[in-house]
């Protein structure tokens, strides 16, 4: 009976993750290094010399994928608690104060005091002519305070070669307004404490949460991209901040999209077809999306055969054994840095051979049909009779053998697939 409980709760755990999505799942163990080395970076540039200034709850790492957020993962940072983001949203606005200054620069945005900000700093080199990153704001500020003349505040300060200063590129897309509550929004014009002057400005890009089972925050932006023009080869500073403004109390966040900060506008990755079942000895078709011919490419196989490819690809591969491979690349240039990896399984593929068949069916038994023989090309078939002699073979069996002009019986077989490993065994054929 109490396995019968835990299996129904399991089911209804999974019918009501299916149904609301599930939730927001965060998990503060990770140090700031690690968020922005195995989280953040995508390719084509370095980075170095990260520093975090804030409370440790006050970021995270998150995973959106059970989650109405947009992103699947990356990092997450607000100027309260990560946890205060997990769903699902209460109509009594929450937050936390965590007692810690706010930021001079965040200030000069915000016109009032700050507090409680978070902080996450670097250098980084680009190789590329731009550099960007994918992201999401939410606030508990939504909708409530739009319009106010103090909201929390949030931006990104890129300087270096080119820069003047420190430029915020946390704006509305094709405009030079920084992102703010009073700035994105919608859903407000009754339910704003301080009017509805400013209320569904750039409101395509706004999502209302109100009653969302998957984050608190009660508005957010759709996922907008960060990005700024660079000179490939040198190096940057990042300074992404947010802080309350006005206040300590609240909670606003900003998601960073996990591999999605990038020398370029969007990550490239290793592509490997088929990308389903994959059986030692198959062919596979690999490539890494980078035409640049000033480029070269160092790739690892993982003791693949190299049938042909050369540059970014394709390659035709094939693994002789079982397991998890790594497919592993290397870039570089006069100006280009990227590495990248995936890993491909190859299982322990096997066909499935019939014990009789029956021509003149019209459907797949109407020959003799072995599954999985496409993934042992030039398999030999040889059939014999009931006397021993060869009745039927083929080099290269395309389960298209229908019995010919024999008569109804059983039959011997001896199929050898690529590897060399030979099945035998008896079909008998029955006609329709």
């Amino acid at each position: 009976m109490c396995l019968l409980k835990k299996t129904l709760a399991f089911f209804l755990f999974l019918l009501s993750c299916k149904i609301s999505l599930c939730q927001l799942i965060v998990d503060t163990t990770h140090t700031p290094v690690q968020l922005v080395q195995n989280v953040l970076l995508g390719g084509n540039l370095i980075a170095t010399n990260v520093r975090y200034t804030g409370a440790n709850h006050a970021i995270g790492y998150f995973d959106g994928t059970h989650s109405n957020i947009g992103l699947k993962n990356g990092i997450l940072m607000t100027n309260g608690s990560v946890e205060i983001a997990v769903g699902p949203n209460n109509p009594n606005n929450r937050g936390i104060n965590n007692h810690l200054p706010g930021d001079t620069a965040l200030t000069r945005i915000c016109g009032d005091s700050t507090f409680d900000a978070s902080i996450l700093e670097f250098d980084f080199i680009p190789y590329a002519d731009t550099m960007s990153f994918d992201f999401v704001f939410g606030s508990e500020e939504y909708p409530e305070f739009t319009c106010c003349k103090v909201n929390d505040v949030f931006a990104f300060f890129i300087s270096g070669p080119g820069i003047t200063g420190y430029k915020n590129i946390a704006l509305v897309p094709a405009t030079s307004i920084p992102i703010s509550i009073n700035t994105l929004n919608g859903n407000c014009n009754t339910q704003s404490n301080c009017g509805g002057a400013c209320c569904n400005s750039n409101s395509q890009y706004y999502i209302d949460n109100t009653g969302g089972k998957t984050v608190e925050y009660t508005g957010f932006t759709q996922v907008l991209k960060a990005l700024s023009p660079v000179e490939c080869g040198q190096q940057y500073h990042i300074r992404i901040a947010i802080a309350d403004g006005g206040d300590g109390y609240y909670d606003s966040g900003v998601f960073l999209g996990g591999g999605s900060f990038v020398g370029g506008t969007q990550a490239l990755h290793i592509s490997y077809l088929p990308d389903d079942t994959i059986c030692p000895n198959n062919s596979v078709s690999v490539a890494f999306p980078d035409f640049d011919p000033t480029h070269q490419f160092q790739w690892s196989f993982d003791g693949a055969n190299v049938q042909s490819g050369s540059g970014s690809g394709p390659y035709t591969i094939n693994w002789p054994t079982a397991g998890t491979k790594e497919l592993k690349v290397n870039v570089s240039g006069p100006c280009a840095y990227d590495v990248d990896s995936t890993y491909v399984t190859v299982s322990a593929c096997d066909v499935r051979i019939p014990n009789v068949f029956t021509p003149g069916t019209g459907d797949i038994n109407s020959t003799f049909y072995i599954y999985n023989l496409e993934k042992f090309p030039n398999t030999n078939l040889e059939v014999y009779n009931r006397w021993g002699d060869k009745v039927y073979s083929n080099g290269n069996y395309q389960n298209n053998w229908n019995g010919g002009n024999l008569s109804d019986g059983t039959y011997y077989y001896v199929l050898k697939l690529t590897n060399e490993e030979a099945k035998e065994g008896t079909v008998t054929l029955i006609r329709k």
